[in-house]
């Protein structure tokens, strides 16, 4: 029957929603001890460092424990057990994550070891028509959806969930999951006036924090906004003119412009796309009649429940290789693709290093979950300047993490905290024990704070001590912490993580997929692969429509064309 058509909408993001305080329930079975190794997919730091900042009052700033930073998993045979990164070098044995050998199977490699190229593996392997091989050039996997253990915690890159409103989406994490996984009721808040806003908000909350004259102007520029709807108009053009004609200038300058700066950049110039993408409310109209009660918000804008993998979110896309293995599957890590050879118009073998060796994989299909401007130095070296210029045009924001260590065994009511404001260096907040209290020592707790930045600008040129201070001063600001009760920080930079839409970002696209549909065995998936804002409910939905897909006997360039329409529907749902 093939894969259901998507709804208009969908899931979760690099930090969407927040959980509550309860320990949840845990799907279905009830909870079992943490793997105190917290072996689950545990993704290795980009320029990871303990920081010692000038906090507020001179606070010294304490080291964990010698040797606490571990870096997770190293893949080695079927049997998946931790070690410390740094003790020695992968040997090829360590390398490789294989299960029993595979013959007569259609050969198909993969690039990328995150939630979307594992993805495609699991689902490919279960049609038993495939010999899958997934190449990561880390020494673990999970990308950014992966865990990593630090001073006695276990701690993800940013806060994640699982939800997803896509017909089956859920129905196969969980029982991929089987059973390892706790159910939350949804709560977060947005940090507004120096005062914690719930979410649904609520007319009386938001008119006491904002002042009647304030909260007044909001709805008079929401009336200016219906009435110029009902004037002749283009489409919009941008972030801002989308989100101004939808919810008037008010809320748009109090909530969505200082957001949008402090998450993508200047939003007068980023494509009405990215508000599409990110605000799935119908509009003010429904946003008006959701604050009076009058209306209750639907599972495609608001996620009241979601799931959380209790050893760790790295323990979703560790399931996946596991499953892979045990398949036939292999899974090739500190491993990097240097060359595709070719055929005519397609891709006979990728020739990549694995530890320091240099070996040949044959493959009848590739998929890349690389970005854009890597693959396309892949299959057609640096000597096409117009491809290298076009997709040297599309634009991506740095992310930057930095968790805070403190003395208190708990300090968020809320999963995720939203600072729209620009007063605060951070976009959001987060505490990983909420999601799990099992996942770190009783009497000390972690504040994850997460924001964006541009090469070159500001915030990417501050040093990590720097980024730390301005942190820590911005909790105690809001008066999350004491200054007294921070012991040390950790800073983790990932260059190029979110996709930007500017005004041009449709153009580049659709050139950048035209050349590289001419290669006639070549797929893309997951978020850097498709250029495609979303999550790891999309990637996984990506996964299991390329292998239905491929086992049906469509064509890669069909299949691209069809999955680039399916991607333009999927929002993210907080």
């Amino acid at each position: 029957m093939g894969l259901p058509p998507l709804r208009s909408l969908v899931l979760l993001h690099f930090g969407d929603d927040p959980a509550p305080l309860a320990p949840g329930r845990v799907w279905p079975d009830p909870p079992r001890p943490a793997r105190s190794d917290a072996g689950a997919g545990i993704h290795r730091a980009q320029n990871e460092r303990l920081c010692s900042g000038h906090f507020p009052d001179r606070v010294p700033v304490g080291e964990p424990p010698s040797g606490s930073a571990r870096h997770g998993p190293l893949l080695d045979g079927t049997d998946v057990r931790v070690r410390e990164a740094h003790r020695e070098p992968a040997t090829e044995a360590q390398t490789c994550f294989k299960g029993s050998v595979v013959k007569d199977k259609v050969p198909i490699v993969i690039l990328g070891g995150g939630v979307g190229g594992l993805a495609v593996g699991w689902f490919l392997l279960r049609t038993g028509r495939y010999e899958v091989t997934v190449v990561e050039r880390d020494q673990v996997i999970g990308g950014h959806c992966g865990s990593f253990v630090y001073d006695g915690f276990t701690l993800d890159h940013g806060p994640h969930k699982i939800y997803s409103v896509i017909p089956g989406v859920l129905d196969e994490i969980r029982t991929l999951m089987s059973g390892r996984l706790i159910e939350h009721k949804k709560r977060h808040s947005i940090y507004l006036n120096g005062r914690l806003l719930s979410y649904p908000l609520e007319m009386g909350n938001l008119a006491r924090v904002l002042g009647p004259r304030h909260f007044a102007g909001l709805g008079m520029s929401y009336g200016i906004s219906i009435l110029k709807r009902l004037l002749p108009h283009t489409d919009p053009s941008s972030y801002e003119e989308y989100v101004v004609r939808r919810f008037g200038r008010g809320v748009y300058e109090l909530v969505f412009e200082p957001l949008a700066w402090k998450v993508w950049g200047d939003p007068a110039i980023l494509h009405p796309d990215m508000a599409r993408t990110r605000i799935p409310s119908a509009g003010a109209g429904d946003l008006i009649l959701t604050l009076l009660h009058l209306k209750q918000a639907s599972s495609d804008t608001n996620a009241e429940t979601f799931y959380y993998p209790r050893r760790g979110f790295g323990d979703l896309p560790q399931t996946m290789a596991d499953y892979i293995a045990k398949r036939g599957g292999h899974i090739l890590v500190n491993s990097q693709a240097i060359r595709l050879n070719r055929s005519d118009a397609s891709i006979t073998s990728v020739t990549i290093r694995s530890n320091g060796a240099i070996r040949t994989l044959p493959c009848r299909f590739l998929v890349s979950s690389l970005p854009l401007s890597l693959l396309g130095g892949l299959v057609y070296g640096e000597g096409d300047e117009d491809f290298v210029r076009t997709v040297g045009s599309l634009r991506f924001r740095h992310l930057v993490l930095v968790y805070v260590f403190i003395n208190q065994p708990r300090i968020l009511d809320d999963h995720w905290v939203f600072f729209p404001e620009r007063e605060f260096l951070f976009s959001r907040v987060s505490e990983q024990k909420l999601m799990n209290v099992e996942l770190g020592p009783p009497d000390r707790t972690v504040l994850c704070c997460d924001f964006t930045a541009s090469e070159g600008d500001e915030v990417w040129s501050l040093t990590d001590d720097e980024l730390a201070t301005r942190c820590v001063s911005g909790l105690v600001k809001a008066g999350f912490v004491s200054a007294k009760d921070v012991q040390h920080c950790l800073v983790k930079r990932s260059e190029n993580f979110y996709p930007v839409y500017d005004r041009s970002y449709e153009q580049s696209m659709k050139a950048v997929s035209e050349k590289l549909h001419g290669t006639e065995n070549l797929l893309t998936t997951g978020r850097i692969g498709m250029y495609n804002y979303n999550n790891s409910d999309h990637c996984v939905d990506m996964g299991r429509f390329i292998a239905d897909r491929l086992a049906k006997g469509a064509s890669p360039p069909v299949i691209w064309t069809e999955l680039e329409r399916r991607v333009r529907s999927y929002r993210i749902v907080d």
